[in-house]
């Protein structure tokens, strides 16, 4: 099946997808770095029942994954493919994920807090997340008491949640902001509203392929309207900023471009032995290069669901067993079986 970052709408602009998460603790229960075996045991039964019982509301079909006698790869993979959000994942006893096959929608429980609700959608759409992420949390709410409170909202093991309980992202390619060195200036000034602004793929840079996450902070004394109507706004302008930065260059600047662009593919292409980073960079150059125009139309590429699929455990799960194989190597592999055969413009 198409998992959400394949779709074709993740190509259709700088924005690529958005995030909704809905953190949720229920009544009854200590907060998860403070519960017993027996007690998330429990908790993990009442929420997978209340899940089973309203599946078919949610419009979603969930398979279970036990996030507690995973190995280490395929744990690493949901994190390499934004199925889970790093900061609630946890692997001790009783840690769980309910997710659909195409990944757009995962139900954590006993995380770094008791429930962890997200949904993840291609392009400019984070309403439906936000909507989507609404109706699972309402039909899971007819059989799980959370807790709650009038003065403060949901209540949360970590205040940055307490509140609306409500994370919402958006994922932006920024090729040319970045390159522009205007990054740290959005940066700061967001930072102000109550939003962050940092890479979205794990590395020693900043932001490897030049993917930011654009996302709140602040969820107390806000509605998940406002939170998300801020979010648009700002997304739109980064949007605006990108196209500006583009189009600003000169005729010699863009020949450059163009040769990157052209560069980058040949890499890609062709070679043997690729490194994580330095792939990631060449993609951005490939992504750029189609959303401008430079790359025809009938030879683009899921560029996307490649930054995705060249995470060194993502990689692992797509070779068979018995087959050995340097990541780099494998990396490089991949990349030529799903890249284009494009001829220079």
């Amino acid at each position: 099946m198409q998992k959400w970052y394949e779709d074709k709408r993740c190509e259709e602009g700088p924005v690529i997808g958005g995030q909704v998460c809905l953190v949720r603790n229920i009544a009854g229960y200590p907060f998860s770095e403070k519960m017993e075996p027996d007690q998330k045991k429990n908790l993990r039964e009442e929420v997978e029942n209340a899940v089973c019982a309203e599946e078919a509301g949610t419009g979603s079909q969930f398979h279970l994954i036990e996030l507690s006698d995973e190995k280490d790869d395929c744990c690493n993979a949901l994190i390499g493919t934004q199925t889970v959000p790093p900061l609630m994942f946890s692997r001790t006893a009783g840690a769980a994920l309910l997710v659909t096959d195409d990944e757009s929608v995962s139900i954590l429980i006993n995380g770094q807090e008791h429930l962890c609700i997200q949904v993840s959608i291609a392009g400019n759409r984070i309403q439906e997340a936000l909507a989507k992420a609404n109706r699972i949390d309402d039909l899971l709410n007819r059989h799980l008491t959370y807790a709650y409170s009038s003065r403060y909202g949901y209540l949360t093991a970590s205040p940055l949640y307490t509140g609306t309980g409500m994370s919402a992202s958006y994922l932006i390619h920024l090729h040319y902001l970045e390159r522009a060195q205007l990054i740290a200036k959005y940066q700061k000034e967001y930072s102000q509203f109550g939003f962050t602004l940092h890479g979205c793929f794990r590395g020693k840079n900043a932001a490897p392929g030049r993917v930011y996450r654009l996302k709140n902070r602040r969820t107390l004394g806000l509605s998940e309207n406002e939170v998300i109507s801020s979010l648009e706004q700002l997304a739109s302008q980064l949007e605006a900023q990108e196209e500006k930065s583009f189009r600003l260059g000169g005729d010699e600047e863009k020949e450059y471009e163009i040769d990157q662009i052209y560069r980058a593919y040949g890499v890609l292409r062709y070679a043997r032995d690729l490194d994580y980073e330095e792939t990631l960079v060449y993609l951005s150059y490939l992504r750029a290069g189609q959303l401008h125009g430079i790359l025809k139309e009938e030879t683009q590429a899921p560029v996307t669901a490649m930054m995705f699929g060249i995470h060194d455990a993502v990689l692992e799960k797509r070779i068979s067993r018995g087959e050995t194989m340097k990541d780099s190597v494998r990396r490089a592999q991949y990349l030529r079986d799903v890249l284009p055969q494009i001829d220079p413009a």
